[in-house]
Protein backbone atom coordinates (compact mmCIF):
# COMPACT_ATOMS: atom_id res chain seq x y z
CA UNK A 1 0.00 0.00 0.00
CA UNK A 2 1.15 3.55 -0.97
CA UNK A 3 2.20 5.41 2.16
CA UNK A 4 0.13 8.72 1.10
CA UNK A 5 1.29 11.28 3.24
CA UNK A 6 4.89 10.96 2.27
CA UNK A 7 3.65 10.81 -1.13
CA UNK A 8 1.79 13.99 -0.88
CA UNK A 9 4.70 15.50 1.08
CA UNK A 10 7.26 14.34 -2.20
CA UNK A 11 5.23 15.62 -5.23
CA UNK A 12 3.96 18.79 -3.61
CA UNK A 13 6.42 21.82 -3.33
CA UNK A 14 5.43 24.30 -0.30
CA UNK A 15 5.26 27.34 -2.09
CA UNK A 16 3.07 26.18 -4.82
CA UNK A 17 0.91 25.24 -2.47
CA UNK A 18 0.35 28.35 -0.37
CA UNK A 19 -0.11 30.13 -3.40
CA UNK A 20 -2.93 27.14 -4.41
CA UNK A 21 -4.85 28.36 -1.20
CA UNK A 22 -4.30 32.56 -2.11
CA UNK A 23 -1.15 33.34 -0.06
CA UNK A 24 1.93 35.26 -1.76
CA UNK A 25 5.10 34.57 -0.96
CA UNK A 26 7.98 37.48 -1.14
CA UNK A 27 11.19 36.84 -3.12
CA UNK A 28 12.23 35.09 0.08
CA UNK A 29 9.52 32.50 0.67
CA UNK A 30 8.05 34.62 3.28
CA UNK A 31 4.14 34.89 3.92
CA UNK A 32 1.70 36.71 6.76
CA UNK A 33 1.25 33.78 8.80
CA UNK A 34 -2.46 33.14 8.87
CA UNK A 35 -2.09 31.01 12.32
CA UNK A 36 -1.88 33.94 14.78
CA UNK A 37 -3.28 37.81 14.86
CA UNK A 38 -1.09 41.10 14.47
CA UNK A 39 0.97 39.95 11.89
CA UNK A 40 2.12 43.05 10.33
CA UNK A 41 4.82 41.67 8.34
CA UNK A 42 5.74 38.69 6.72
CA UNK A 43 6.93 35.55 9.25
CA UNK A 44 5.83 32.50 7.69
CA UNK A 45 8.86 30.96 6.06
CA UNK A 46 7.83 28.50 3.17
CA UNK A 47 11.22 26.36 2.62
CA UNK A 48 11.78 24.70 -1.12
CA UNK A 49 10.71 21.73 -1.89
CA UNK A 50 9.45 19.21 0.71
CA UNK A 51 11.19 21.03 3.77
CA UNK A 52 8.14 22.44 5.25
CA UNK A 53 7.20 25.78 7.01
CA UNK A 54 8.14 27.86 10.12
CA UNK A 55 6.29 31.00 11.56
CA UNK A 56 8.80 32.88 13.58
CA UNK A 57 5.81 34.95 15.44
CA UNK A 58 4.09 32.04 16.65
CA UNK A 59 6.88 29.22 16.44
CA UNK A 60 4.50 26.87 14.69
CA UNK A 61 5.54 24.70 11.63
CA UNK A 62 5.40 21.22 9.82
CA UNK A 63 4.92 19.72 6.59
CA UNK A 64 2.43 20.83 3.52
CA UNK A 65 -0.28 18.44 4.87
CA UNK A 66 0.18 20.35 8.24
CA UNK A 67 -0.17 23.71 6.76
CA UNK A 68 -3.34 22.93 4.76
CA UNK A 69 -5.26 21.60 7.59
CA UNK A 70 -3.95 24.28 9.60
CA UNK A 71 -5.01 26.84 7.02
CA UNK A 72 -8.51 25.14 6.25
CA UNK A 73 -9.29 23.59 9.34
CA UNK A 74 -9.18 19.89 8.37
CA UNK A 75 -7.52 16.64 9.63
CA UNK A 76 -4.76 15.62 8.41
CA UNK A 77 -6.01 13.06 6.54
CA UNK A 78 -8.82 15.30 5.35
CA UNK A 79 -5.84 17.64 4.51
CA UNK A 80 -4.57 14.92 2.23
CA UNK A 81 -7.78 14.05 0.59
CA UNK A 82 -8.33 17.84 -0.65
CA UNK A 83 -5.01 17.54 -1.91
CA UNK A 84 -4.80 15.01 -3.75
CA UNK A 85 -8.17 16.58 -5.23
CA UNK A 86 -6.84 19.79 -5.88
CA UNK A 87 -3.41 19.36 -7.44
CA UNK A 88 -4.78 15.98 -9.08
CA UNK A 89 -2.14 13.97 -7.71
CA UNK A 90 -4.25 10.73 -8.24
CA UNK A 91 -3.63 8.74 -5.23
CA UNK A 92 -5.50 6.00 -4.29
CA UNK A 93 -6.83 7.22 -0.89
CA UNK A 94 -9.28 4.43 -0.27
CA UNK A 95 -8.10 1.73 -2.67
CA UNK A 96 -4.92 0.46 -4.21
CA UNK A 97 -3.71 2.40 -6.82
CA UNK A 98 -3.25 0.58 -10.49
CA UNK A 99 0.28 0.86 -12.71
CA UNK A 100 -1.48 2.57 -15.03
CA UNK A 101 -2.84 4.92 -12.83
CA UNK A 102 0.50 5.53 -11.36
CA UNK A 103 2.30 6.25 -14.22
CA UNK A 104 -0.65 9.22 -14.76
CA UNK A 105 -0.26 10.62 -11.65
CA UNK A 106 3.74 10.94 -11.97
CA UNK A 107 3.25 12.21 -15.28
CA UNK A 108 0.55 14.67 -13.81
CA UNK A 109 3.26 15.67 -11.10
CA UNK A 110 6.59 16.00 -13.64
CA UNK A 111 4.11 18.25 -15.54
CA UNK A 112 3.50 20.41 -12.68
CA UNK A 113 7.08 20.65 -11.61
CA UNK A 114 8.07 21.71 -14.90
CA UNK A 115 5.56 24.22 -14.89
CA UNK A 116 6.78 25.50 -11.42
CA UNK A 117 10.24 25.36 -12.87
CA UNK A 118 9.41 27.57 -15.79
CA UNK A 119 7.52 30.39 -13.54
CA UNK A 120 10.39 30.52 -11.20
CA UNK A 121 12.70 30.61 -14.09
CA UNK A 122 10.63 33.66 -15.29
CA UNK A 123 10.71 34.82 -11.69
CA UNK A 124 14.33 34.95 -11.54
CA UNK A 125 14.44 36.34 -15.34
CA UNK A 126 12.12 39.17 -14.36
CA UNK A 127 14.11 40.15 -11.39
CA UNK A 128 17.37 39.85 -13.03
CA UNK A 129 15.51 42.83 -15.77
CA UNK A 130 14.20 45.07 -13.39
CA UNK A 131 17.54 44.94 -11.47
CA UNK A 132 20.00 45.34 -14.61
CA UNK A 133 16.75 48.35 -15.75
CA UNK A 134 17.73 49.69 -12.06
CA UNK A 135 21.75 49.66 -12.59
CA UNK A 136 21.41 51.44 -16.38
CA UNK A 137 18.84 54.52 -14.71
CA UNK A 138 21.06 55.00 -11.72
CA UNK A 139 24.29 54.92 -14.35
CA UNK A 140 21.87 57.07 -16.54
CA UNK A 141 21.03 59.22 -13.49
CA UNK A 142 25.04 59.53 -12.56
CA UNK A 143 25.71 60.36 -16.10
CA UNK A 144 23.63 63.30 -16.23
CA UNK A 145 24.51 64.46 -12.85
CA UNK A 146 28.53 64.38 -13.78
CA UNK A 147 27.27 66.01 -17.30
CA UNK A 148 26.53 69.29 -15.06
CA UNK A 149 29.75 69.06 -13.21
CA UNK A 150 31.84 69.51 -16.16
CA UNK A 151 31.10 72.47 -17.23
CA UNK A 152 32.66 75.29 -16.17
CA UNK A 153 30.91 78.30 -14.06
CA UNK A 154 31.31 80.65 -17.47
CA UNK A 155 30.33 78.00 -19.72
CA UNK A 156 27.37 77.36 -17.47
CA UNK A 157 26.47 80.87 -17.39
CA UNK A 158 26.88 81.20 -20.98
CA UNK A 159 24.43 78.85 -21.88
CA UNK A 160 20.68 79.98 -22.00
CA UNK A 161 18.44 78.57 -19.61
CA UNK A 162 16.45 76.11 -22.16
CA UNK A 163 19.74 74.82 -23.91
CA UNK A 164 21.28 74.56 -21.00
CA UNK A 165 19.07 71.75 -20.19
CA UNK A 166 18.63 70.21 -23.50
CA UNK A 167 22.59 69.71 -23.79
CA UNK A 168 22.87 67.76 -20.39
CA UNK A 169 19.68 65.87 -21.14
CA UNK A 170 20.72 65.04 -24.81
CA UNK A 171 23.68 62.44 -23.28
CA UNK A 172 21.73 60.56 -20.74
CA UNK A 173 18.79 59.39 -23.09
CA UNK A 174 20.80 58.00 -25.79
CA UNK A 175 22.91 56.40 -23.46
CA UNK A 176 20.03 54.82 -21.36
CA UNK A 177 18.63 53.50 -24.67
CA UNK A 178 22.24 51.46 -25.55
CA UNK A 179 22.16 50.56 -22.06
CA UNK A 180 18.95 48.99 -22.30
CA UNK A 181 19.90 47.61 -25.18
CA UNK A 182 22.60 46.01 -23.99
CA UNK A 183 20.43 44.48 -21.09
CA UNK A 184 18.01 43.07 -23.51
CA UNK A 185 20.15 40.88 -25.16
CA UNK A 186 21.49 39.76 -22.21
Amino acid sequence: MVDIFKEVRERLNMEDVARHYGHKPNRAGFIRCPFHQGDRTASLKLYPGGRGWHCFGCNQGGSVIDFVALDLGLSPLDAVKRLNMDFALGLPIDRRQTPAERREAEQAAQRRREVADTYRAFDQWRTDTINKLNACFREAHLLQISSLDRLTEREALALPKPSRASKVKQSAPTWLASCWGAARQS
